[in-house]
């Protein structure tokens, strides 16, 4: 094995290890962006204008 090679695994290790520590984050994230697209959803008025009542 050798040194650069050592290098790229331990980078990747630790990348994961951080991605995998966040996954808090992306669940965040994704219902945040779920209850965004079901807002639109829910409120959208076919044929009115957003001047309109």
């Amino acid at each position: 094995m050798t040194y650069d090679e050592l290098a790229t695994t331990g980078s990747g290790l630790s990348l994961f290890g951080i991605a995998l520590g966040q996954t808090w984050l992306v669940a965040v994230a994704f219902a945040l962006t779920l209850a965004g697209a079901l807002l639109v959803r829910v409120t959208f008025r076919r044929g009115k204008g957003a001047d309109e009542v």
